[in-house]
């Protein structure tokens, strides 16, 4: 039968964390005296992005290089900020995951910075149903050969990936896992795609999902 697992995206997956993020980026923009600002519709458009992604867009008036000085200011609050002011769990998500983890071992790959999932994991009192995870803060890779590599380091045979955005789709397309489009978050996918509206639909998905 072979070892299956199942992938988790982070951000609109299994938590919402928008309201914080753009908490913490206007409080590190305000402590270092730089005059950017950031609103809830913005940020919620960085979601799914690797930090260079992140940079064009939200510092497009300066060099890449000096970019990044100022997202590592954003991410730095960011950390600190989302351990006391975490973000929003989707319904029924404890419920769910306990299920879940019985039958299949659980991981969170994301194009989050490092401490990022660990936030996720520790305030909200989640460790105990993944067995793992991978960012891109940890590699610096893809989101893509992440998701090979901690399926090879793990000796997982077949995987599924659940993400709510195109780049979580095309990110697995590219890994050669199968894919569930968490559509109940950020992003809107086109394509024919297994989806769920909720995570209480998730279970039955993937008995569907793993038999094809």
């Amino acid at each position: 039968m072979g070892k299956k697992a199942v992938f988790f995206d982070l951000d609109g997956t299994l938590w919402d964390a928008i309201t914080p993020i753009m908490e913490s980026w206007n409080i590190a923009m305000k402590e270092n005296n730089l005059s950017y600002s950031f609103d809830y519709k913005t940020i919620k458009s960085y979601m799914g992005l690797t930090p260079l992604e992140t940079v064009v867009l939200a510092f497009k008036d300066v060099s890449i290089e000096k970019g990044l000085e100022y997202f590592k200011l954003c991410i730095h609050k960011e950390i600190e900020h989302l351990r006391n002011n975490p973000g929003n769990m989707y319904k029924d998500e404890e419920e769910v995951l306990s299920l879940l983890k019985e039958k299949y071992p659980l991981y969170i790959v994301s194009n989050c910075d490092k401490g990022y999932i660990e936030n996720y994991l520790e305030s909200l009192n989640m460790s105990k149903y993944f067995k793992g995870h991978l960012s891109a803060g940890d590699t610096g890779l893809e989101k893509y050969q992440n998701i090979k590599l901690l399926k090879e380091k793990e000796g997982i045979d077949e995987v599924v990936y659940v993400g709510d955005t195109l780049k979580d789709y095309v990110e697995s397309t590219k890994a050669n896992v199968k894919f569930i489009h968490a559509s109940y978050g950020f992003g809107v996918i086109e394509e024919d795609v297994y989806k769920i509206s909720s995570l209480k639909e998730l279970p039955s998905k993937l008995e569907e999902v793993f038999k094809d």
